[in-house]
């Protein structure tokens, strides 16, 4: 019966953590929080979720991308390149009031991830725009007892 009421509750089988915390940016990157894969049981996945809100300016084009990225030690970052195809997954905006994920798999990630998103426009006066990013964490690997 529990595996059942487990299936039945998302709740214990993902874990929201946000990354980039809603703020509103001007054109440029933004390095999400780090998120320490270690103290959620080494997820094997993750969804990759970026929100934007109101912008202001008058820009004539927006556009938002927020990708992943890993490192061993918190400090030294890479672009996260999930599976054999080499590929960099993104999560990409270009209006706001929107939001976008992407699935990504976390099985050759490092210790420590993170959202990392980056902003630009063209035109408009001062332009910004709220920018947000979370990180869904889910597939945990148990941890063997010692």
């Amino acid at each position: 019966m529990s595996d059942l009421v487990t299936q039945r509750n998302i709740g214990s089988l993902v874990v929201p953590v946000t990354s980039v915390f809603p703020e509103s940016a001007a054109a440029g990157t933004i390095n999400g929080a780090s998120i320490d894969r270690t103290l959620h049981n080494l997820p094997n996945s993750c969804v990759l979720h970026q929100v934007v809100g109101a912008e202001s300016g008058a820009p004539t084009t927006t556009s938002v991308q927020t990708k992943l990225q890993d490192s061993p030690d918190n400090s030294t970052w890479s672009d996260f390149k999930a599976g054999t195809a080499n590929v960099q997954q993104t999560a990409a905006l270009i209006a706001a009031n929107s939001e976008n994920t992407a699935s990504i798999d976390l099985t050759a990630a490092n210790r420590f991830i993170r959202a990392v998103s980056t902003v630009a426009f063209t035109g408009g006066t001062s332009p910004a725009i709220l920018v947000a990013a979370d990180i869904i964490l889910g597939g945990e690997r148990e941890l063997v007892a010692v």
